[in-house]
């Protein structure tokens, strides 16, 4: 719909991760929070963004914050839902979270990387229509399971995981999964941090940067000087969280299921 995105790289140079700064402020942006593969969350949190939107002149963004997928079934759908066309008026774009990079890792090599299953993987292989034994695990050996997963997964679907940028920057706004060093430009920050790392530690930031960013299940949305916590546990609460920041606003309103 247009182009605000310019690439800029991240301070440990990575051929698949990617830092995003827009040149401008849209009229809108809506921050979702950690999904976790509740597509039909998301559908309904949409269609409240989509109505809210209808009132707001001007381009309007849609950012999730990451960890789309892994804990419910879901996945491969809210995958599909991010890469479809956004609403008329609309772009969408992910942030890629810890799970997505776990997932990631996987596919390249299982053998290093089982945890992603504990950690939600299971879910998401289910997702694509992959089987697991009598236990109800996938417990073929390594190599068996990067061949089920590289032909479960469509490719055009890894493609969008692997070029998922790790953070975003609008103004003095910075979206990020886990957490993001305000004291510092975009070009400085790295990876692991962004999608690992706890947002707490910004609390002694003092200067005008403001975090939005989920990671850590939080009962109700936690607001903070510097940062905004939305990461409301869709996956087990039944609520996922958005936030909406206006160009001319300081303002945060909350859309919730």
């Amino acid at each position: 719909m247009f182009k605000l995105f310019r690439k800029s790289e991240p301070a440990e140079p990575k051929p698949d991760t990617k830092l995003l700064r827009l040149p401008s402020m849209p009229a809108a942006i809506y921050a979702i929070g950690d999904i976790h593969g509740r597509l039909d969350l998301l559908q309904k949190l949409e269609q409240q963004i989509i109505a809210d939107g209808a009132n707001i002149a001007g381009p309007k963004l849609i950012v999730s914050l990451g960890d789309l997928i892994d804990r419910s079934t879901g996945s491969s759908g809210v995958i599909e839902h991010f890469m479809s066309p956004a609403p008329k008026g609309f772009t969408r774009i992910a942030i890629r979270g810890n799970h997505e990079d776990m997932m990631i890792k996987f596919i390249k090599d299982p053998s290093d990387n089982m945890n992603w299953l504990v950690w939600g993987g299971t879910e998401t292989m289910l997702s694509y229509g992959l089987k697991p034994d009598a236990e109800g695990n996938f417990s073929a050996s390594p190599s068996k399971l990067s061949h089920m997963t590289e032909a479960a997964v469509p490719q055009e679907h890894q493609t969008f995981l692997k070029n998922l940028p790790v953070a975003l920057e609008v103004g003095r706004y910075r979206f990020a999964h886990a957490t993001y060093e305000l004291g510092l430009p975009l070009e400085q920050q790295t990876p692991s941090t962004l999608m690992w790392g706890d947002a707490s530690d910004t609390d002694a930031y003092q200067g005008e940067n403001f975090l939005i960013h989920g990671h850590v299940i939080v009962n109700e949305v936690e607001q903070h000087p510097n940062r905004i916590n939305i990461d409301t546990g869709a996956y087990k609460t039944g609520k996922l969280t958005a936030a909406r920041i206006l160009r001319d606003d300081d303002t945060i309103v909350l859309f919730q299921t």
